[in-house]
């Protein structure tokens, strides 16, 4: 257990501790104060306390553990506390070299006898303080004196940006007070000094510590979790090899966090809230076969394809040219199940064109959903499960391959559900209806309208979305547009077909001008292609804005293929076994799929809907209902019916049906295991002739009716914006 604290000065305890070495473990976050910030307040207390030398300052808690190395050295690892002593140490350097600017030898000496060296030791321990492994060197640099051959890159490091900050504060007070003055501020900063003993668990102690104060992330819980055990020169050794990659791939602790997030779920087939990764991690770690050091080798790697998906490039040009138009959608969503598919590549059991069509078919089901306005919530979650599907059929099939799988599980299986995939003909009645202008992924569509076929790409990041018909009408637009009402107008200027590319100038010159006027404008940018047809019109309206959607549509449809890889025929779908069997269940009032494990482990999926739970229904059944939706499992969606935002588990497929269908009873039949019909394998298509000039003009257009706005409620839900962000849900 711990010893007993001690209230003390910061000074004294350096000073009582001579030939001891203090350490910041490399398992501790990195240094992270900011001048700005946490810094200022203590060069304020400072300042106070030269102001009023009656003054005391409770500067926090420093614990340690002892490790004997010798007779005459000792080492002082820090658990908790290396923020404040680090930066006790660099405002230590800051005020040695004021004072010897000033040709106080004595002061100067001081810091360096009492503070800075332990004289009569061993080499490596010469140092009083050994900062985490990524200070090292800058803070090296600065006690020998060699801060002129800071790189760059070192003098933003937060070391170097506090020593700068701290020394120019210390200067500004030396004008009024003596160097050994300031000095002797330290011993009127006090804190609490716990010391550990061999006995004491200091990753708990840690881990507790730190609930209390600013919160870690979970990448900082896992680093220390990972590396606390070890002895020094391991942790060392781990943290050059394997972390300080990790954190060049995410300098930001909470993007380490997040990845480590995906990294879970693309291992365990589960999503975890943030706030449970940390102890999600630990489970997962404990279960894996194989040394610390092969699983941190597979963190890195896994880390690897999470950074060329997302940051790029990656190496395969190819696989680089499908992830660069994916990054466009910025979605997080499906990383687990394409950094799997990444790591299935690497390994030589995908090819380079199945990884490629993979990420066209994610790209292509995220997009027509978003352009349709679906709920997302669920997604984030889903993409998991699909991984467990598509490797499950696959371990138990070997023949069936990874692409097929996964477009039967995402395409065929969800066909009329919830996380169905919108169709070409879904699409052409959505794009004339929906308010595109609202949608979130309406400006990396137009991008890769205006840069598909293109034989040069434009640089379309400084392009501004435009109105053709604006916004805001003028007396000749309301003239023109054919509209009868405002409501109206607004429904067809916010369509798709009235909205294009344009320089940011040119959107602030055209305003609400006519169209005359604004093909003037359009012309001298000749190199956005997409302008090119509206040049040719005469007039421009409601019939001509139509005309126009059903035209982008078109493009949109060949962009984002509805196969998401062009496969000779989606309705050639191929038997699923599933190594472990998984049931749907479909009734007018419930929509589900499970797996079972075993005749007592039914795991129902993320993304089944049932209705939810009145306040006279079964009461047991209501509870848990109660019980999951508190906790964020169940929730309503958009369209109002309750989702499962994550699998839950059930003793039973009688016990799941009777909670989704609301019924008592034996209830297993209603459950189906999910066979698909086998299908032989389709014959090739005869190689096609080259299409003539005529033949190739488009096919004569579906005709859609469209319906027109109404006063009243439709018009309410048809002009409120739709739930089309895609952001990693929680």
């Amino acid at each position: 257990m711990l010893k007993q604290p001690v209230r003390t000065s910061i000074s004294d305890f350096i000073k009582t501790t001579m030939g001891s070495q203090f350490v910041i473990p490399v398992y501790q976050r990195n240094y992270t104060w900011n001048p700005e910030k946490e810094t200022a307040k203590l060069m304020n207390d400072i300042q106070s306390l030269l102001e009023d030398h009656h003054r005391n300052h409770f500067l926090g808690i420093i614990i340690y553990m002892e490790t004997r190395v010798s007779t005459m050295f000792r080492q002082l690892q820090i658990v908790d506390g290396q923020q404040r002593l680090t930066t006790t140490f660099i405002f230590l350097l800051a005020l040695k070299r004021v004072a010897e600017e000033k040709k106080d030898r004595e002061t100067a000496g001081m810091i360096e006898d009492y503070y800075m060296y332990n004289r009569h030791t061993v080499s490596e321990g010469s140092l009083r303080l050994k900062p985490a492994v990524s200070s090292d060197d800058v803070y090296a640099r600065l006690v020998y004196g060699s801060a002129k051959e800071l790189s760059r890159k070192e003098k933003e490091s937060g070391v170097y940006r506090n020593y700068d900050y701290i020394y120019r504060r210390i200067k500004e007070l030396a004008k009024h007070y003596r160097p050994l003055e300031i000095l002797d501020t330290l011993s009127r900063l006090d804190i609490l000094e716990f010391p550990l003993s061999e006995t004491d668990n200091a990753q708990q102690i840690f881990e507790s510590i730190n609930s209390a104060g600013a919160p870690l992330t979970s990448a900082d819980l896992i680093r220390n979790y990972v590396l606390m055990n070890h002895p020094d020169e391991v942790q060392e050794r781990y943290y050059r090899m394997y972390w300080e990659p990790l954190e060049e791939h995410f300098p930001e602790s909470r993007k380490l966090e997040e990845f480590f997030r995906f990294y879970l779920a693309a291992k365990t087939y589960d999503l975890l809230n943030r706030r449970d990764v940390y102890e999600g991690f630990k489970v997962f770690w404990n279960r894996q076969p194989g040394t610390t050091e092969e699983k941190l080798r597979e963190i890195n790697s896994y880390a690897r394809y999470y950074y060329a998906i997302y940051e790029g490039p990656a190496e395969n040009e190819g696989i680089e040219k499908a992830l660069r138009d994916f990054r466009r959608s910025d979605s997080k969503m499906p990383a687990p199940f394409l950094m799997e598919m990444m790591h299935l590549y690497e390994d030589g059991k995908i090819s380079e064109q199945t990884m490629v069509a993979e990420v066209r078919l994610i790209d292509s089901y995220l997009t027509r959903r978003a352009l349709c306005g679906n709920d997302t919530s669920a997604l984030s979650r889903y993409f998991p499960t699909l991984l467990r599907s598509v490797l499950s059929a696959n371990r138990a099939n070997r023949k069936q391959d990874i692409l097929s799988l996964t477009k039967v599980n995402l395409i065929t299986y969800n066909r009329g559900k919830s996380l169905a995939m919108p169709t070409d003909d879904q699409l052409r009645i959505q794009l004339r209806e929906i308010n595109a202008y609202s949608l979130s992924c309406l400006r990396p569509v137009l991008e890769r309208i205006e840069h598909h076929g293109a034989t040069a790409m434009v640089d379309t990041s400084d392009l501004n979305i435009e109105h053709i018909m604006p916004q805001n009408p003028n007396k000749w637009w309301k003239n023109a547009s054919g509209t009868k009402d405002e409501d109206e107008y607004t429904f067809y200027a916010n369509l798709i077909g009235n909205l294009t590319l344009c320089a940011q100038y040119d959107n602030s010159r055209m305003g609400n001008e006519d169209f005359a006027f604004k093909k003037k404008v359009l012309s001298k940018t000749l190199h956005i292609r997409m302008n090119t047809e509206l040049l040719k019109k005469k007039t421009w309206n409601k019939d001509e804005i139509l005309k126009r959607c059903d035209e982008l549509c078109e493009m949109i449809i060949r962009i984002y293929p509805y196969n998401g890889a062009n496969a000779k025929k989606d309705e050639h779908i191929i038997r699923i076994q599933q190594a472990e069997e998984t049931f749907s269940l479909n009734a007018p009032t419930v929509s589900a799929r499970a797996i079972r494990h075993s005749d007592k482990d039914i795991e129902v999926l993320p993304g089944s809907e049932m209705k939810a739970y009145g306040p006279r229904e079964m009461k047991k059944n209501r509870t848990v209902f109660l019980d999951l939706s508190e906790r964020g499992i169940l929730h309503e969606n958009d369209t109002g019916r309750i989702q499962f935002a994550q699998s839950w588990h059930f003793s039973s497929l009688n016990e799941a049906a009777q909670f989704l269908m609301h019924r008592g009873g034996e209830n297993t039949a209603a459950w189906k295991a999910e066979a698909m019909p086998v299908e032989e394998t389709p014959e090739e298509k005869p190689e096609q002739k080259e299409e003539t000039a005529e033949e190739k003009k488009p096919a004569k257009k579906k005709t859609v009716r469209v319906r027109r706005p109404v006063r009243g409620k439709r018009e309410v839900r048809r002009f409120t914006k739709k739930k089309t962000d895609t952001s990693v849900t929680e």
